[in-house]
């Protein structure tokens, strides 16, 4: 039975750390029963580098059926300090009955309510993590969902899935065996195409349970993706159930493995989907490939990009919650970023670390991801700035294309900071933009009213500037030039998923049976998958020179198309009153290689210089 005291209670008071190398350090006290509360501990300081042997914890504050977190009280040398309810959970989960736990949890070690601290920890988080001998991943208690069979909550199932697996996957991987053969491999894609048309529901209770717990709020969290991937010995923990994260490492790895057919695997990606972060970048760790990248600047944008998807309750914790995977300023080159200050605005700061990227790199490459002509989640951006607190509208590679040729981005400091200036060349202008209805959604039959309109509207055009076919710069336009893996196209791909797309988008059906025959997984569904990741957020543009062009959504006929100097793509940009904003990155067959690129000195000196807010 729980324990819960009435007595009036006095607020933790937080003593001043007293050294910037200082870190607290969580004494978890014991208890006798699993329920009892409220939690006692105490709260020691060490230095960094003079601690005990300490666990750390790796959990979301809130959880998935709680957007707003409820708080409990925790009781510190009598007095209490507020944490969330998940954040009680764990607590308790990791709490023993006979011996102290020494544990850090940042909720509580950190005093939350002081900006300086909080922004001098961030810094310590890389030792904190490194340092920890065990890392507990607490995704949350057991799931409610109980299997009527077997009377076990479905994610008990789904963490025993995981363990018997990884097994499975290591036997047969060692006996030379076909992993796609193993039982638990078949009853993971068994129900795959039967899950498209309905909910998770359709699946065997385990595997109900391994989607129960990669859907968990923990994995969505961008601080859980440093704390993973820095961790010596990281353990999945859900409710009672607890298992290696390399287990799920080797799970994850052998559904994702390209030696299987195209449909299973991406099944098999939007399954894990939500886990992606974690692996992704702890591999990135453990084969090096995140030691030294040259010049400074690049690793910082590779980064940055790995972990856009994940989410922050506070935009700044973008930049600040991926620092740990950078040594200090002073030794590492390759940190570029400003000290943690959480008194600074997030736009600014996002200004500055999209600066430190451009004038390290000297390319554009950071800018492959702005929109600004789209309202961000960061009060105030500017164009030029990546919002790395927004979902990117990419669906491409920048790298595979080379619009400025080699050149470098040629920079002019301002006085302003949310102001960013630099050389470019207008190279042509919109004539007209596809006309776009009041409100879309992107269902099959929406896309395929677009294409329709889209195919129509590109006829218009006579010939291609390039000589080449309209046919096929409109096939090559609606795809960004690039594959499914985001690799270039080449001539000939797609033709025969492009031909059967085309016949069935311009035929007589009406667009509800033109959209079942184009997405019903033949020929012609390989095209349109592609096709349907770049339509999003996108029109389609004809441009002065006669060019199609696939463009932001909210282009306007006059807008420039614009090449900057040391940039892989073309850019969308406005000029109102000798101040310029940047609408994004756009599409135009015939200017992706160079061909409007400027790189004689002269030349170079008599570009314009663009004022990006």
């Amino acid at each position: 039975m729980e324990n819960e005291s009435k007595e009036p209670v006095i607020d933790y008071q937080y003593k001043a750390l007293k050294d910037r190398k200082s870190i607290r350090l969580l004494y978890l006290h014991t208890s006798s029963s699993y329920h009892q509360l409220p939690i006692e501990v105490s709260l020691c300081e060490f230095p960094i580098d003079a601690c005990p042997n300490f666990s750390a914890l790796s959990y979301a504050w809130s959880i998935d059926d709680e957007p707003v977190p409820s708080f409990r009280e925790l009781l510190c040398d009598g007095a209490v300090i507020r944490i969330t309810k998940n954040c009680e959970a764990a607590l308790k989960r990791l709490r023993r009955p006979k011996q102290d736990q020494i544990l850090w949890v940042d909720a509580v070690c950190i005093n939350q309510a002081d900006l300086e601290e909080r922004s001098l920890q961030v810094l310590l988080m890389r030792q904190i993590y490194t340092q920890a001998s065990w890392v507990a991943l607490w995704v949350g208690d057991a799931s409610t969902d109980i299997d009527e069979e077997s009377g076990l909550p479905l994610s008990d199932l789904g963490m025993d899935y995981i363990h018997d697996f990884a097994v499975e996957i290591a036997e047969r991987t060692n006996s030379g065996q076909d992993i796609n053969q193993g039982p638990l491999y078949q009853e993971f894609i068994k129900d795959r195409q039967a899950f498209q048309y309905s909910e998770s529901k359709v699946f065997t209770p385990r595997v109900r349970g391994l989607w129960d717990v990669f859907h968990r709020n923990w994995w969505k969290r961008l601080w859980v993706i440093q704390e993973v991937a820095l961790a010596k010995e990281p353990a999945l923990l859900c409710g009672l159930k607890a298992e290696p994260f390399h287990n799920l490492k080797v799970v994850i790895e052998a559904l994702i493995r390209s030696a299987q057919p195209v449909e299973v695997l991406e099944y098999n990606t939007l399954f894990i989907a939500h886990t992606f972060h974690q692996f992704h970048v702890r591999h990135m760790i453990e084969t090096g490939r995140m030691s030294t990248i040259s010049p400074p600047g690049v690793k910082a944008l590779d980064m940055l990009n790995a972990t856009r998807n994940a989410q922050a309750t506070d935009p700044r914790d973008k930049i600040y919650g991926i620092l740990g995977f950078f040594g200090p300023p002073a030794t590492d080159p390759e940190n570029i970023f400003p000290d943690p200050d959480y008194k600074k605005p997030a736009a600014e700061l996002y200004a500055d670390v999209s600066r430190a990227i451009i004038v390290n790199t000297k390319k554009l490459e950071v800018l492959s991801s702005c929109y600004g002509f789209f309202k961000s989640t960061v009060p105030n951006l500017p164009s030029w700035a990546a919002s790395w607190n927004d979902t990117p509208m990419q669906y491409f590679d920048g790298k595979i294309f080379n619009a400025a040729g080699s050149s470098n981005v040629v920079y002019e400091d301002s006085d302003d900071k949310l102001l960013m200036r630099i050389k470019g060349r207008v190279v042509d202008s919109v004539k007209r933009s596809g006309r776009i209805p009041e409100s879309i959604g992107y269902s099959n039959e929406a896309c395929i009213e677009l294409w329709r309109y889209w195919w129509k509207f590109a006829s218009a055009l006579d010939s291609y500037p390039t000589g080449e076919s309209v046919v096929d710069v409109f096939e090559d336009t609606l795809c960004w030039g690039s594959s499914l893996d985001y690799t270039r196209l080449q001539p000939g791909d797609n033709k025969e998923s492009f031909d059967a797309w085309l016949k069935i988008l311009i035929g007589a059906d009406d667009t509800g049976t033109a959209a079942k025959h184009i997405f019903n997984g033949g020929e012609s569904f390989k095209y349109a998958h592609r096709a349907t990741s770049v339509t999003w957020g996108r029109n389609m543009s004809i441009t002065d020179k006669g060019y199609l062009a696939m463009v932001p959504i909210v282009t306007k006929a006059e807008d420039k198309i614009v090449i900057f100097q040391g940039s892989k793509l073309p850019f969308i940009v406005r000029t109102e009153d000798g101040v310029s904003k940047l609408g994004g990155p756009c599409y135009v067959r015939g200017m992706m290689d160079g061909e409007f690129a400027t790189e004689d000195a002269q030349a170079i000196d008599e570009l314009e210089w663009f004022t990006l807010k």
